[in-house]
């Protein structure tokens, strides 16, 4: 365990100093910034659209942080040798749990911030909610997803752009599979409802994980619902992350 947690901390403060984790920051805060500008535009609903942009910008700004982040990273160590220096000390077991852990506290780290920076713009608008963490909380375990698929690609593919746009392609297939499947129940379609299903049950499902919607309505969430979602994610963590430490530990011998 010791060894996992080392390689979590360097993963960790690796990301946390790169110039990414700046440019991200910086492009949250101006679309903060330009959101708060233009509050006096809805009229009657400004506390739910400050809430709605402030977690939206930071799902978007946290995605952008695993894709341009944490997936150069990978690449930038094995072109450095750095990985080979790593595993002559950890196994590749180690070495890949290590790593995802590191982008699950360098993306946690990353919402804890964006949620105290939303928290005062809330607070100064008299917008604030407690529900509002609630829909952090769940944006973070959504991002957990997408960071062992990030392992999952980088491991498998050589070029970094794959890795990037296959992350990309999860991420965006996971948030709108419900929507075929609400369609297919008002129309007829070409494709089997079972097929559709079948894709929509191995993709995660962000639609039963993300709590946005209550969070930018000030609603609350039973306590049972939160461990659901945390015990889907962990496992859904679990699963894919197999298949990521074998594709390490086959392309190292």
């Amino acid at each position: 365990m010791r060894k996992i947690f080392s390689m979590a901390a360097i993963t960790f403060l690796q990301g946390f100093r790169t110039q990414t984790f700046r440019i991200v920051g910086m492009l949250f805060v101006a679309i903060m910034a330009m959101t708060y500008a233009l509050r006096v535009l809805s009229i009657g609903h400004k506390e739910m659209m400050l809430r709605s942009f402030g977690l939206s910008v930071m799902e978007i700004s946290s995605l952008l942080l695993i894709i341009f982040g944490c997936v150069a990273s990978f690449y930038r160590e094995r072109e450095t040798r750095l990985q080979a220096i790593h595993l002559t000390y950890v196994s590749s077991f180690d070495h890949v749990l290590g790593r995802l852990l590191g982008n699950c506290l360098l993306v946690g780290a990353y919402t804890i911030m964006a949620t105290l920076a939303c928290a005062l713009v809330l607070w100064h608008e008299n917008a604030w909610s407690w529900a509002f963490v609630i829909g952090a909380y769940s944006i973070f375990l959504k991002l957990c997803i997408v960071c062992v698929f990030c392992s999952l690609f980088s491991n498998l593919l050589s070029s970094s752009i794959f890795a990037s746009l296959m992350t990309v392609f999860v991420y965006f297939a996971a948030e709108y599979a419900s929507y075929p499947l609400a369609m297919m129940r008002r129309t007829p379609s070409v494709i089997p409802d079972w097929f559709s299903r079948v894709i929509y049950h191995l993709l995660p499902n962000f639609d039963k994980i993300d709590l946005k919607y209550s969070a930018i309505h000030g609603e609350g969430v039973a306590a049972l619902l939160l461990v659901e979602i945390t015990i889907y994610s962990l496992l859904y963590i679990a699963v894919v992350f197999i298949p990521a430490w074998r594709a390490f530990a086959r392309h190292e011998h």
